[in-house]
């Protein structure tokens, strides 16, 4: 009988074991999800800083870019290779440039700094880009600066 008892009891415990065992999986499981959102949401942010500060220097190497001369150094192959890398990235974190001309001004992408008069059909369309704008996952970055007919 007292070996019964003695068994019971045990399973008891055993029983008692387990549900806190069940619990402790639960809840280490809950804080893993938690940091995983966390370490997600803090990657995103870090992508779009840095995004945000190689946007100039790619503005600054397209400038360079059109207003090259033909006669080409080694320097200016090494600046073109880091803009084909800048390229490259902005690529693989699906970073779209907003740059077309001949489309409706569209206020969610583009923003106007100057209209330029005209008659015909073309009112309302962007006439020039004088800065490109950027989106990622369609989420805009930086509007286009832009020209817009009127």
């Amino acid at each position: 009988m007292e070996k019964e008892y003695s068994l019971m009891n045990f399973l008891d415990r055993i029983i008692v074991l387990e549900e806190k065992f069940c619990s402790f999986v639960s809840e280490t499981k809950k804080e893993t999800d938690y940091d995983e959102d966390r370490i997600k949401k803090l990657k995103e942010i870090i992508i779009e800083n840095i995004i945000i500060e190689l946007i100039p220097i790619t503005d600054s190497m397209e400038m360079f870019a059109k207003n090259f001369d033909s006669n080409q150094t080694k320097e200016s192959e090494i600046i073109f290779l880091i803009f084909k890398l800048i390229k490259k990235f902005y690529k693989k974190f699906n970073i779209k440039q907003i740059s077309e001309t001949g489309v409706f001004f569209n206020p969610d992408i583009h923003e106007a700094i100057g209209i330029f008069p005209t008659f015909g059909k073309k009112k309302g369309m962007v006439k020039t880009v004088l800065q490109p704008g950027y989106t990622r996952n369609s989420k805009l970055i930086r509007p286009a600066l832009v020209i817009v007919y009127n």
